[in-house]
């Protein structure tokens, strides 16, 4: 096992934008905390959609590409993802975990030890939560195929939090495949138990060079999907696959989205990549001129794009400006003012319950997710996530939830 003492720097590197503007914390910090010497579950909210989940984890080895975080050893590139799809329903067996046990153990020293978070030694237990997806489930068949979205999460945040947005798209009827960009990410767990952490190499490296490898790690996903879309393969890396997968794709209607530095990503890889034909960004800065993070920048994009913000900034600022006026597609950018960087994740619905039972500061909670009532936060996130992917790969109407501000969802504006 591969490990590194967390540090303050190397969470700090996880945000999207340039500057952490403040949050009001008073919505969390009038709450009364509840002592508890319990360590605390933070469970996740039930998918909506009309479909039961199923999920599968994927080891993918790309032997075409040397990892460029290993120095001068000449290893292929090898990454984790997990798959999230409609299955058909499989009532007695227990829903996966969110972070296999090395991951959630990795993560516990990181938010113990991180000034931003100050979690109480023993307080929450993130070995614990389940998804609501079983493992290795069979695939529901859909009419045309599954449409296929991949999700890129934040630098340093493992894919398993972005489970609840996985889910809600899965349950709707797509296939959602969650990456973990290797020796970036806090900690990887592969199937033979080994569990790699940060690397110095990408704790130094620019974030235009983190850009890079992640849209290598994406194009090389796509190859594996295409293969498995022609029903190419039973099994990768020795690991079966859910029975059906094979075959029932619709790679026709390919989408992405991340957050923070994921965000950045979907954009360049939509750039970079035409199999990729909507794509969202879910808080993430892209820089300008010299601190541009890829080409999409200046060059700019002619497919649909969306771009989600928290109270750290919008389209306005420098680290977004450029590139929408580059933006030639369909283009919207909503902003939840209450809401702060780590609230397009699963600690939005994870962080308010640490707080409540005393294991977590209301302040450092609101610093990290900000004041925005979780629920209406997720609700919002989730519907407005799916009628994009809806519209741009389904061609289904929206209903007019893109035509401006919806009582339905008061905390979304719409900026011009």
């Amino acid at each position: 096992m591969t490990s590194t003492k967390p540090s303050r720097r190397r969470f700090a590197g996880t945000l999207g934008l340039a500057l952490l503007a403040p949050v009001a914390s008073a919505g969390l910090a009038r709450a009364t905390p509840r002592s508890s010497e319990r360590p605390v579950v933070m469970p996740l909210p039930k998918p909506t959609g009309p479909y039961a989940v199923g999920t599968a984890s994927l080891h993918l080895t790309d032997r075409m590409r040397t990892d460029p975080w290993l120095g001068g050893r000449a290893a292929a590139r090898e990454l984790m993802a997990t798959l999230w799809y409609p299955a058909r329903p499989t009532p007695g067996r227990r829903p996966a975990l969110q972070l296999p046990a090395g991951v959630a153990a990795e993560w516990q020293r990181l938010v113990e030890s991180e000034p931003d978070f100050s979690v109480t030694p023993g307080g929450a237990d993130w070995a614990a939560t389940r998804t609501h997806a079983v493992t290795l489930a069979p695939v529901r068949p859909r009419r045309g195929g599954l449409p296929v979205v991949l999700y890129s999460p934040g630098r340093n945040v493992p894919r398993g939090f972005g489970t609840v947005l996985a889910e809600e798209l899965a349950s709707r009827g797509y296939l959602v495949v969650s990456l973990d960009h290797t020796y970036e990410t806090i900690a990887v767990e592969f199937p033979d138990g080994r569990v790699v952490t940060v690397k110095d190499a990408t704790e130094k490296a620019t974030l235009r060079a983190l850009v890079d490898v992640r849209v290598a790690d994406v194009r090389f996903v796509l190859d594996v999907l295409e293969a498995l879309g022609r029903g190419a393969a039973a099994e990768i890396g020795h690991r079966p696959l859910p029975p059906g997968l094979a075959g029932s794709l619709n790679l026709s209607a390919v989408g992405m989205f991340g957050h923070s530095i994921g965000g950045a990503t979907a954009a360049q890889a939509m750039h970079d990549d035409p199999r990729i034909r909507a794509a969202a960004d879910l808080d993430g800065a892209v820089g300008s001129g010299p601190d541009a993070l890829g080409s999409v920048v200046d060059e700019g994009l002619d497919r649909p794009f969306l771009l989600m913000n928290s109270v750290l900034g919008n389209h306005h600022d420098t680290a977004l400006s450029t590139l929408w006026q580059h933006l030639r597609g369909w283009h919207r950018n909503l902003q939840m003012l209450s809401a702060s960087h780590y609230a397009y994740t699963d600690l939005q619905a994870q962080l308010p319950p640490l707080a409540a039972a005393g294991k977590m500061p209301a302040d450092k909670a609101a610093g990290l997710i900000g004041t925005v009532d979780p629920t209406r936060s997720l609700r919002a996130q989730r519907a407005y996530l799916t009628a994009f992917f809806d519209m741009h790969l389904g061609h289904r109407p929206d209903h007019g939830l893109f035509d401006g501000p919806s009582t339905a969802h008061p905390e979304v504006s719409f900026i011009d």
